[in-house]
């Protein structure tokens, strides 16, 4: 896993890929948190969050296209799957280098908390729930990629494919404007719709669970679908 981990983090900034999320992960918090707190004059982080988040599944698939679909466009995926290193590996090293990236993305922002501590408006709570929940629900968002790009042809077919899994991912979560009973049923399967236990500082066992096992499941099948076109 190290030296996948080493591999992919550093193919992250040898090719455009890292450099473009960033830029658009910084460019795009940047702008949300001057117009949703201070412009807005509020002093609650957990407003940027809550707008911020639905922004991952725009941003997390420049990420994550690439993890895998890159390996068939190269020709090295057969090199990869006979090398002697455990296809789940491979899988968690790709993983691994993704939340490594991410991670340098929401560094910068940090800053933010910080500097509304200097308006005197600072809840410790709250801005550790909002960043926990943030890197939990990337954590599902990027394992989920990973799962969307092992299984398809092209960078382009991965994208386009993560975008509509994101997409209704956020369809059904109540933001996305389903309420009723089916709206429930519909919520409990959505990676969004948790997300606003944590931006108001409450950790729910329940809800951290979920986005564990959410994770662990989208590695899970990804190292199943490689295990079985490596047999086949």
């Amino acid at each position: 896993m190290p030296i996948i981990f080493r591999k992919e983090f550093r193919y992250h900034f040898s090719s455009m890929t890292g450099f473009v999320f960033l830029a658009a992960f910084w460019a795009a918090s940047g702008i949300y948190f001057a117009l949703a707190q201070l412009a807005a004059g509020n002093g609650d982080i957990k407003v940027f969050f809550a707008a911020f988040a639905p922004v991952l599944m725009f941003v997390l698939p420049l990420l994550t296209m690439r993890l895998y679909a890159e390996e068939r466009n190269m020709r090295t995926e057969e090199l990869l799957l006979s090398a002697p290193v455990s296809i789940s590996s491979v899988i968690l090293g790709k993983y691994a280098a993704a939340m490594a990236v991410f991670g340098i993305g929401i560094a910068p922002s940090l800053t933010f908390p910080v500097i509304l501590a200097g308006l005197h408006a600072f809840y410790l709570s709250s801005v550790l729930g909002c960043y926990t929940g943030l890197i939990l629900i990337a954590s599902a968002y990027i394992s989920l990629g990973l799962l969307v790009s092992v299984c398809t042809e092209s960078q382009t077919a991965a994208a386009a494919a993560t975008y509509a899994v994101f997409l209704f991912m956020y369809l059904i979560s109540p933001q996305g404007g389903i309420s009723g009973p089916a709206g429930s049923a519909a919520a409990f399967f959505s990676l969004t719709a948790r997300f606003a236990g944590f931006s108001s500082g409450v950790f729910k066992a329940a809800d951290v669970f979920y986005y564990l096992s959410a994770s662990a499941l989208f590695i899970f099948l990804s190292v199943f679908v490689l295990e079985d076109r490596r047999l086949s």
